[in-house]
């Protein structure tokens, strides 16, 4: 019974990844081009290194902590650690993919790594046009601006500079507010 879930979840995986169309549809509003995108330069910045205090809630629990984030050359890398300075983890995302290194050992189980990959990508990677998401649909709501992606992912900036992202298949939440240098 285990052998055969395990391989129709690992076909069903496969299939769904081959099928990837971008797309992107704006609505309900037309949105300027500056503000179209979730990452603006008050939230990110190319050239130096970025600070977040960052919030993730899984159903009823909640790990705070800070995130380091800083180009370096295609691709972003950025380490997450808590208020203790305990690092849960190392990041990666390039254009096609984010890839999560020196995990620590509560959280390194391939379901959590995976999930914790795809909204990183999803997240950091939202506004770039070349990224292989299925559908990303933009829009603006009371002053938000949302990007949804299907049924499974939404990310907000709020008018204040939050961002928030969403996955509603496994019910988690990220938080992210700039910390000023």
């Amino acid at each position: 019974m285990t052998k055969y879930f395990l391989v129709s979840g690992l076909l069903l995986c496969l299939i769904t990844s081959c099928a990837t169309v971008p797309t992107v549809q704006q609505s309900r509003t037309n949105l300027p081009e500056a503000n179209a995108r979730v990452w603006t330069e008050a939230l990110r910045s190319e050239d130096r290194k970025n600070s977040y205090q960052v919030t993730i809630r899984i159903k009823d629990k909640q790990i705070s902590g800070i995130c380091l984030l800083k180009k370096v050359g295609d691709e972003w890398r950025g380490s997450l650690v808590n208020e203790f300075g305990a690092k849960a983890f190392d990041f990666i995302v390039t254009s096609r993919k984010c890839e999560l290194q020196n995990v620590v050992s509560l959280m390194d189980k391939w379901y959590i790594r995976k999930t914790i990959a795809s909204d990183l990508y999803s997240l950091f990677e939202v506004d770039n046009l070349k990224a292989s998401f299925r559908k990303k649909k933009v829009c603006c709501e009371q002053d938000a601006l949302v990007v949804r992606f299907g049924k499974k992912r939404v990310v907000t900036r709020l008018p204040d500079e939050t961002l928030t992202m969403q996955n509603l298949v496994r019910h988690i939440s990220y938080s992210l507010v700039r910390m000023e240098e």
